[in-house]
Parts: C-alpha cells; sequence; structure tokens
C-alpha cells in the first residue's frame, strides 16, 4: 500500500534554502574570480612598465654612446653623422649639432627606424661653456 503524501516542514524549508546556498557560493566564486584577475592585470602591468624602463634605458645608453663617439671623431662635428645600429633592420642613429636660443652649442641623437625618427637626446658639446 502506498503511504498519504504528509506535509513535511523541514523538508520543503531544506529545498528553498538550496538554491540561495548555490546562488551565495556563486557570487563567491565570481568575487574570487574578479580579485584574482585584477590582481593579475596590476602584476602584468607592473612588469610591462618595468620592461619599457629599462628598454628606454638601453636606448638612451645607446644615444650617449653614439654622441661620445660622434665627438671622438670630428670635435667639430661640422656635418651631420649617421651611426649604423642593424642594417637588416634598417635602424641607425643620427648625430648633428644643434644650435640653441643661449649660444650654446648641442649635440642631438636620434634613433631612427625605417626613416622615422624616434627616441631623441641631447647633450652639451664636450668642449663647449
Amino acid at each position: 500500500m502506498i503511504q498519504p503524501h504528509r506535509f513535511n516542514p523541514c523538508r520543503s524549508n531544506r529545498r528553498r534554502q538550496t538554491p540561495r546556498r548555490g546562488l551565495a557560493a556563486l557570487v563567491l566564486v565570481l568575487a574570487l574570480a574578479l580579485l584574482v584577475g585584477t590582481f593579475a592585470i596590476v602584476i602584468g602591468k607592473h612588469a610591462a612598465n618595468s620592461r619599457k624602463h629599462e628598454r628606454d634605458q638601453q636606448m638612451i645608453a645607446l644615444l650617449e654612446s653614439a654622441i661620445h663617439t660622434a665627438q671622438t671623431i670630428d670635435n667639430d662635428l661640422a656635418s651631420d653623422l649617421r651611426l649604423p645600429v642593424d642594417d637588416k633592420a634598417n635602424v641607425w642613429i643620427e648625430v648633428k649639432l644643434v644650435d640653441s636660443d643661449d649660444q650654446s652649442k648641442q649635440i642631438e641623437a636620434t634613433l631612427v627606424r625605417n626613416d622615422r625618427p624616434g627616441m631623441s637626446i641631447r647633450r652639451q658639446q664636450r668642449g663647449n661653456s
């Protein structure tokens, strides 16, 4: 014989709480994923900025070396000087003498890639007061 269905308040109440626990767990998982994702983005940006800073420092050192080389080759630097960096990649450094407003002469070194100028620095010409 089949027992008649009896109402059990604890059982029906348990069924109603299950979706809420599942929803709370889902919200917790999403919050944790957001936290981990934000942390990963911050770490990635920091690493990218660090690499960019290091690359810029290497470029500045290369340009300063080009200025020093140009001064040792030609103390007057009568004409522009083109120093090759990588012929296959079409990269070179242009070094030229620049007259500034205060009558002091400066040497400018510009990194050129595929006929497009890039980073540039200026330094006081050695021997100028």
